[in-house]
């Protein structure tokens, strides 16, 4: 993903921000495209459009402040509710972004942000999980920071694949936090540091309800497509002095988990991934012909309607 440069005032405040501790780990519940692009009288899909520039822009404000992991929900279970038209829209949205994403790995844009994706993703267009199975399989291995994408996904359902592939991996039944954390996923995730939700609702909506146990969580009355960075800005200062409020035994330290325990998760984890990885690399093949000179495909509806609503201005 292309970064955003920063004013000299975002630069400042973030180098003021870091005099404190930085949440390493942020998640975001992206709530309010629907209620801006009503607002906007613009059709819905121009809100989520609006929405996912402003995602590109987040994960470049997260690594001026020195985040390391960045966790989104862009998909829950429970959308697959909404109209056909508007789930259609989406999936060819979602893969409209994800053809970008894919050519920035490609063209060397992005070359330190692991794109890793969870939820179920087999109830997805087969076109969008085989894209969505490229950039995975193609920064693997980039390094340091994390982008976390949750699409068909709740936390409970979560919670539930852990235990599953913890019952297939284990004979004796010896189960950690370790490794209920990190079964539901394909690689190890951070604890959630802090969870933010914009659009006004006071609710979870059933996000990383494990990860999020010991997270400050930030509620905003902004709609996700108005977020800025002054106010990513305030939420950390917010965790700061979330942070300095709790005692010490309310948090646990950086290394709580028992290097045994780790240990334990890898080993008893390994096999289980590796199985998931050859999945991957397999539907990964199975992504159409792209690469620099690759057109992108664009969502028709959604073009006609940025045509339709420019030409109205």
């Amino acid at each position: 993903m292309q970064s955003q440069d920063l004013s000299v005032l975002e630069l400042l405040g973030s180098s003021i921000a870091k005099m404190g501790q930085i949440p390493e780990h942020i998640a975001v519940i992206m709530d309010g495209n629907r209620r801006y692009a009503r607002t906007m009288g613009m059709k819905t899909l121009l809100g989520h459009q609006t929405g996912a520039n402003v995602l590109h822009n987040l994960e470049s404000w997260g690594k001026a402040l020195g985040c390391k992991e960045l966790t989104v929900y862009a998909f829950s279970t429970e959308n697959f509710k909404r109209t056909k038209e508007e789930v259609e829209n989406l999936m060819d949205l979602m893969f409209y972004e994800l053809g970008k994403s894919l050519l920035n790995v490609e063209d060397g844009s992005n070359m330190d942000t692991c794109i890793q994706f969870i939820g179920n993703l087999h109830t997805l267009p087969a076109k969008v999980q085989h894209r969505m199975a490229n950039i995975m399989k193609k920064t693997r291995y980039f390094e340091p920071y994390k982008l976390n994408i949750a699409v068909a996904y709740t936390g409970r359902e979560g919670i539930l694949r852990s235990m599953n592939v913890i019952q297939r991996n284990t004979d004796n039944n010896q189960i950690n936090t370790c490794l209920v954390d990190q079964s539901q996923h394909l690689m190890d995730v951070r604890p959630v540091d802090m969870l933010i939700r914009t659009g006004g609702d006071l609710r979870l909506s059933d996000f990383m309800l494990w990860e999020s146990s010991h997270a400050y969580i930030h509620f905003t009355p902004v709609t996700w497509p108005e977020l800025t960075f002054w106010q990513l800005l305030h939420a950390c200062f917010m965790y700061q002095i979330h942070r300095k409020k709790v005692t010490p035994k309310e948090l646990p330290p950086n290394n709580y988990l028992d290097l045994t325990d780790v240990q334990y998760a890898d080993l008893t984890l390994e096999k289980s991934r590796t199985l998931e990885w050859k999945v991957i690399d397999g539907k990964a093949g199975s992504d159409f012909p792209h690469g620099r000179n690759a057109k992108i495909p664009s969502p028709t509806i959604w073009y006609r309607q940025l045509l339709k609503n420019v030409l109205t201005i």
